[in-house]
């Protein structure tokens, strides 16, 4: 087990390795990778049903809405916003997604995830799964544990599948042919993890985004601009209301 001494070093080290291997894939991979926080309450100002519903995202660097340049144009903060109008109740936005995260990396957002009150949980993972030299299978067998565990702990899940890197014209032409079958065999995967346990499934992006990458997709033309979170928003969100109707009704507050 590292030290406290060498993980410095060796998180130094994976950061080198991940930046040479974005190289390798990207035509323009980004300097800076941050992405504005937007955990927070949101939702309309007096909702009728005050008591707050936990939305969580799970994942990677879409999930925690790389592109993004302000916290009200990330795909949780949208989520969040439109589902609390629509359910007339504050929603408690909390992102746990990481920036290059595979689905390996699920177990520990999900671990922070078991302090939390149970509510709804967006999961987006794989592209990174599909572009590494990792077996597609391992990455779905771990996707459809994570997914059970959250079931069990009380938790509403919606799968977003795995996208299609295909679909990206910032990733270099062997990415591209290399990954998108491995993403669609992933997606497919997925998809049935979810059914075999009565999960919805979102609307996954399409050849749309590489048809409209000017308006879609940001700088790098691969990830999403604002205006793509916002079409991602406006595609998940059936699923995600599809989820909140299984929701145990709130508990009324009591009058003394």
């Amino acid at each position: 087990m590292p030290t406290p001494a060498t993980r410095r070093p060796l998180a130094r080290a994976r950061l080198t390795a991940a930046l040479l291997y974005n190289r390798l894939l990207m035509r323009r991979p980004p300097a800076d990778w941050t992405v504005p926080p937007a955990d927070g309450r949101y939702g309309p100002a007096e909702p009728a049903d005050p008591q707050p519903l936990t939305l969580l995202m799970l994942g990677d660097s879409l999930a925690r809405s790389f592109g993004a340049t302000r916290p009200e144009e990330t795909l949780g903060a949208r989520l969040a916003q439109a589902l609390g109008e629509h359910l007339d109740r504050p929603v408690e936005l909390r992102v746990l997604a990481r920036v290059g995260a595979t689905t390996a990396a699920l177990r520990h957002q999900v671990t922070r995830a078991d302090r939390m009150r149970p509510g709804l949980a967006v999961l987006i993972v794989g592209g990174n799964d599909a572009l590494l030299p990792l077996p597609v299978g391992r990455a779905a067998r771990r996707f459809a544990v994570v997914l059970q565990r959250l079931r069990d702990t009380g938790w509403h899940p919606v799968v977003v599948p795995c996208p299609d890197p295909g679909h990206a014209p910032g990733f270099r032409a062997p990415a591209r042919l290399l990954g998108a079958p491995r993403s669609r065999r992933l997606a497919h995967r997925q998809t049935r993890a979810a059914e075999r346990t009565g999960t919805p499934v979102a609307v996954s992006s399409g050849p749309e985004f590489r048809d409209r990458a000017d308006h879609l997709l940001g700088p790098d033309g691969v990830h999403p601009s604002p205006r793509g979170y916002a079409e991602h928003a406006t595609r998940m969100l059936p699923a995600l209301l599809t989820a909140a109707d299984a929701l145990p009704a709130p508990v009324p507050a009591t009058h003394r």
